[in-house]
């Protein structure tokens, strides 16, 4: 079946280090495994024998400064796949990215901080060296807004102002400008932060940098809400953001059915603009599903309720008995092309009554796998029950938000007016989270 069409924004599931090194690895001798399979059939962004699906997300930011990230993410290793390369903005915002040697001290004092970034010149080099070579496209790093927040108490950037957060992005720019070959396609990551005019003065500052597309994040994104999106998005456009030359744009951390339609809206908005435009999103929500929390996800039942509209999940099956070559349980979630044929016992492999779990690395990358197509096939009927307008499955608000996504894109002049009417019904659907 095919996961992805053209008409449709584009989930990026974002892979981690966990899972990529578990699947580029040989089946240990004598471990079970679905017939016919070996571990690197759960590589789906490459040609395999369950199921292909060509985009995913890799962050820099899970590995230690100057440590080379994982080969399979190469280019030389990916035959048919492309690939978005976050910069590490999280774990640098936060402090927590590895290897760092000036930026490390929580609420350093904020000259202080400016400084430490600016000496960071290896760190820098090594973020924006592997973007280059091995990413199809490339976000930017940026200082995040969030850092002088409430949430980013603990980082090392929390006493700095706006202006030194911007003007620290401001110089990462320049860097990648003057020293990044010019055919790489960088996203400018646009962030903001809970006083919703700075996402307006980030705008002004960087929107100079144009080099094959953009990325929200903070209030510009998801966290501000669909109202704040909309506004950042026009605003942009009216500012000749997504002519040609322009045409990604990414919007981090978040997978919902919802989201998946109404970006879909907006993509149909923006290619109205430029036809090549593709719209995406990311996150690592099906990793975390299976990875960490050993659950599996369950496929929408699509209703005119909001609630039918959730990936919900449940604990996967775990028990001592099924750790035995004589269990003959299926895996009892079958959606998936992994599910249709996976046994619990190729799981449930640690054997032994006193066994505090029965799962190893490569359990957790059958559910991840099988979760990952999941969320897929969902945003897939998402957005193909809105295409096709059955409003026997689809919530009466969720339809009305999307048409209204796809009216303000048309409207000639004053759309602002008309977006400040329908506020309510956004903020309803998809509020401020910050």
């Amino acid at each position: 079946m095919e996961l992805h069409s053209s008409n449709c924004a584009i989930y990026l599931p974002a892979v981690n280090t966990g899972y990529v090194t578990t699947v580029a690895s040989p089946l240990p001798q004598g471990r079970r495994f679905p017939s016919g399979l070996t571990p690197k059939d759960l590589m789906f962004w490459e040609p395999n024998n369950l199921w292909h699906y060509p985009y995913m997300l890799h962050s820099i930011g899970q590995y230690s400064v100057g440590k080379a990230p994982h080969a399979a993410m190469d280019k030389a290793s990916r035959t048919d796949s492309i690939l978005v390369g976050d910069s590490g903005g999280y774990q640098i915002g936060s402090g927590t990215l590895n290897g760092l040697n000036y930026v490390k001290q929580k609420k350093m004092k904020a000259a202080d901080a400016v400084n430490a970034w600016r000496d960071e010149t290896v760190a820098r080099d090594w973020i924006m060296n592997w973007l280059s070579a091995e990413c199809d496209y490339a976000m930017t790093i940026d200082m995040p807004l969030w850092a002088k927040d409430k949430k980013g108490e603990n980082s090392p950037f929390h006493l700095c102002s706006t202006e030194q957060l911007i003007a620290m992005t401001d110089q990462n720019l320049r860097l990648i400008d003057t020293m990044c070959p010019p055919h790489v396609k960088w996203l400018n990551v646009i962030q903001g932060s809970s006083s919703f005019e700075d996402a307006f003065d980030w705008w002004e500052a960087v929107k100079w940098f144009r080099k094959g597309g953009w990325a929200l994040a903070g209030s510009a994104g998801v966290a501000g809400g669909l109202f704040n999106m909309l506004v950042i998005v026009l605003m942009m456009r009216d500012e000749n953001a997504f002519d040609a030359g322009q045409d990604w744009l990414h919007v981090l951390g978040v997978s919902t059915p919802f989201w998946a339609a109404a970006l879909t809206a907006i993509q149909e908005g923006l290619r109205q603009t430029n036809s090549q435009l593709s719209v995406s999103f990311d996150s690592s929500s099906p990793f975390q599903t299976g990875g960490r929390y050993e659950e599996v996800a369950l496929t929408p039942a699509f209703g005119i309720a909001k609630s039918t509209w959730t990936i919900k999940t449940q604990p996967a099956p775990q028990h001592p008995l099924s750790a035995n070559a004589n269990c003959t349980d299926a895996f009892p979630h079958q959606q998936s092309p992994l599910g249709r044929i996976l046994m619990v016992n190729e799981l449930c492999v640690q054997e032994g009554m006193w066994q505090d779990r029965q799962y190893d690395s490569l359990s957790n990358a059958l559910l991840i796998n099988h979760n990952i197509w999941v969320y897929l096939n969902a945003f897939k009927q998402a957005n193909d029950l809105v295409a096709q307008r059955d409003v026997r499955r689809i919530p009466a608000e969720y339809l009305q938000c999307f048409d209204l996504i796809k009216h303000l894109f048309a409207i000639k002049g004053d759309w602002f007016s008309e977006l400040e009417q329908q506020k309510g019904l956004l903020d309803k659907l998809a509020p401020l989270s910050l």
